[in-house]
């Protein structure tokens, strides 16, 4: 069942990003086609009444895994004879603590509510979404490890299955039983059972069910340390909402969630090519030595230019975005997915496992404590003075000091040697770009100007690539020709 990704060729490498992609435009278009139909039947007050319920669940649920996705990630390499066994230790582990915090939620769901929705007639909403994201997560474990074998279209198929039941389930909810915002909470949880059932009957059916207790010791040895900082960074995650939701209530939460969505593509994005360089990364550094680490800085100059491309379109149109998706009330969230785009485009760097690679976990959980700090304060100060832009102001603030600190304890435990000049021309059109776009709507140029500026920014980002020799016909060729042969 498992197929090493050490000697997939860059035409491999090629089709799968292809691939990848695939659920990423499912994701992101189905969304787009129910947001609308999806925000004529739900109130700004609704919508964020789920969007805390999703912020409280993640939070919980991330308490669950005790930061064991990570570990999972790494140790697959690390097992290469007990992969199997791996999988289901940590998969049952989860599933038997989340069952047992589901149960306490549920018996004290009204007065979670209370706090994290300022409603206790929604506890059922808090408890459903719960559910949902609980075995969404466990799921992650699943796609992880197809992913990690090289079996894209496999897990292409996984997460597209999901998309399209939790797509239809949400209009049949929310659309014709006008449930409320109840029905994201049924589609979340009815399309993430479906999909572990689907996973659970095709890893059994090759595989046996065990449970190793001592790999689930060594796997806690390395997550423990990064357990409580985690939990602080989830924290810190979805504080944004939090705080909006006291200072603005629930319908400023719903606003800035809508602009938060969208800006969130890119991040959708930049995980499904991860899901292509990442083995790849990790392969490199287990087995690359001192060569290794000059390798992986121009392998990934591509995939950041990638990354930066899609938040860089995110950005310019987000206006756009929002007149089409949305009633007029959430024009007020322009500048949250400008800034936020910015912002994902940088978590590339985060995503390198420089830390986890060396076994560094107290320091990673020494950078994501800092992180909290900074980004709890950063929030509050900026949110009560800023409303809806502070938040995302101080959520990129937050994170460019986050990242900085990333990159610098990270190089000195695994020096990659990243291309820092052409990363530079990337990231300085995409924040030139973006800041351009939201000062010249803010002071009211006419929609002419800015238009043809957007386009202006992407051709001159498209000629970078070109110059970089990023964007070749041979590189097109490649992909073009992934999709008509499959590898051998």
């Amino acid at each position: 069942m498992n197929q090493n990704i050490e000697n997939m060729t860059i035409k491999q490498q090629a089709r799968n990003a292809s691939i990848y992609m695939i659920p990423v435009l499912s994701s992101n278009i189905l969304p787009i086609i129910s947001l609308p139909i999806i925000l004529s039947y739900l109130s700004p007050e609704e919508y964020g009444s789920y969007a805390l319920s999703l912020a409280f669940a993640t939070v919980v649920v991330g308490f669950c895994q005790v930061s064991l996705f990570n570990v999972f990630e790494r140790n697959y390499f690390a097992y290469k004879n007990n992969r199997a066994e791996l999988l289901y230790t940590i998969v049952s582990f989860i599933f038997f603590i989340s069952s047992i915090t589901g149960i306490l939620i549920y018996n004290n769901k009204r007065i979670l509510a209370n706090w994290f929705i300022q409603n206790q007639e929604l506890s059922l909403l808090l408890f459903i979404t719960y559910c949902g994201w609980a075995i969404f997560s466990i799921n992650n474990y699943f796609l992880s490890f197809i992913k990690n074998s090289g079996k894209a279209t496999l897990n292409v198929g996984f997460t597209i299955a999901g998309n399209i039941i939790c797509f239809l389930l949400n209009i049949f909810f929310v659309a014709y039983l006008q449930v409320g915002p109840l029905g994201l909470a049924f589609g979340l949880l009815i399309s993430n059972s479906i999909i572990f059932i689907m996973a659970n009957i095709y890893f059994l059916s090759s595989m046996q069910y065990s449970f190793n207790s001592s790999i689930l010791i060594g796997s806690l040895k390395l997550s423990l340390p990064l357990f409580p900082t985690g939990i602080l960074a989830l924290f810190g995650k979805q504080f944004d909402k939090y705080i909006i939701g006291v200072i603005a209530g629930a319908g400023g939460t719903g606003i800035y969630s809508v602009g938060q969505r969208i800006s969130n593509m890119v991040a959708q994005f930049m995980n499904a090519i991860q899901k292509v360089y990442g083995p790849i990364v990790y392969h490199k550094m287990f087995s690359g030595g001192s060569k290794g680490n000059k390798e992986i800085g121009n392998y990934l100059t591509p995939f950041a230019y990638f990354s930066v491309g899609a938040a860089l379109f995110f950005s310019l149109f987000s206006e756009e975005a929002l007149i089409i998706l949305a009633p007029p009330e959430y024009l007020k969230s322009i500048g949250v997915i400008n800034l936020l785009s910015i912002r994902f485009a940088l978590t590339f760097f985060a995503k390198q496992p420089q830390l986890m690679y060396a076994g560094k976990t107290i320091v990673q959980s020494i950078l994501t404590f800092i992180n909290f700090l900074f980004t709890i304060l950063i929030l509050y100060l900026f949110v009560n003075n800023f409303g809806l832009i502070g938040a995302a102001a101080g959520i990129l603030l937050a994170s460019i000091i986050y990242i900085s600190l990333l990159i610098w304890k990270g190089q000195q435990y695994y020096k990659i040697h990243y291309e820092w000049l052409k990363l530079s021309a990337i990231y300085g059109l995409l924040i030139f770009g973006s800041i351009s776009t939201l000062i010249f709507y803010e002071i009211g140029i006419t929609y002419n100007i800015r238009i043809f500026i957007k386009i202006l920014s992407c051709f001159t980002f498209i000629g970078l690539g070109m110059y970089l020799r990023i964007l070749t016909k041979n590189n097109l060729l490649i992909l073009i020709k992934s999709y008509k042969k499959k590898d051998e």
